[in-house]
């Protein structure tokens, strides 16, 4: 594996090099500390993986990643970050990293992670999974019903099966309000707006026929 580490503390960086080391099968390995550097062996390079902090003095990491994707689209980039997830997860996402963890995840999440990243699927650690679940969901392709409760999803079923809600509610032995108010979590969930799209949805995704 060839491997790109671009970090800018030194005491950090060896430590990630360690890890590699001692866990993977390393045929090359470089180091980069600023956007300069990196850019250099990106330019020079191919590289298997890169695996890069968000914080770097003069341009940061987001713009290094950006810079990453106009020249190589596939090479997975697994970031790193100190800063919490909810200032940096959403823009890091959306700007088309492999994978994204923050330091103070123990070492066998960043094992975890190179492996799954350099294995061409992508990796997002729990923190950024619950803090992102919409954003991480649609960098996964996972569809959206999965994130429905066992209820919530046969109100889906249910709905997209032509049951009104009366019908269901009898059907549970609740209320229709109840059934209402499933249904309501239901159309957030999927972002959808009404009926319709939620049939629509449901038959995209065969869960009725």
């Amino acid at each position: 594996m060839r491997v790109l580490v671009v970090d800018d503390h030194a005491f950090t960086r060896e430590g990630v090099v360690h890890i590699l080391n001692d866990n993977f099968e390393i045929n090359k390995l470089a180091r980069a500390g600023n956007y300069d550097e990196a850019m250099e062996q990106i330019r020079n390079n191919k590289w298997d993986i890169i695996i890069l902090d968000i914080s770097l003095p003069g341009k940061n990491g987001l713009e290094i990643l950006r810079s990453i994707r106009e020249i190589e689209s596939r090479v997975p980039v697994l970031v790193l970050s100190m800063v919490p997830v909810s200032q940096y997860a959403r823009r890091i996402v959306q700007s088309g990293a492999t994978g994204y963890l923050t330091k103070s995840e123990p070492a066998e999440e960043f094992i975890k992670a190179v492996r799954t990243v350099s294995r061409g699927m992508k990796y997002f650690s729990p923190e950024v999974q619950q803090e992102l679940p919409d954003l991480i969901d649609e960098a996964l392709n996972k569809p959206k019903h999965h994130n429905l409760s066992d209820r919530e999803f046969e109100v889906l079923r249910g709905l997209a099966a032509g049951k009104s809600s009366k019908e269901i509610a009898n059907e549970y032995k609740v209320s229709t309000n109840t059934i209402n108010s499933y249904r309501k979590r239901v159309l957030v969930k999927l972002h959808v707006r009404s009926n319709i799209e939620l049939v629509k949805y449901a038959y995209k995704y065969k869960i009725v026929e």
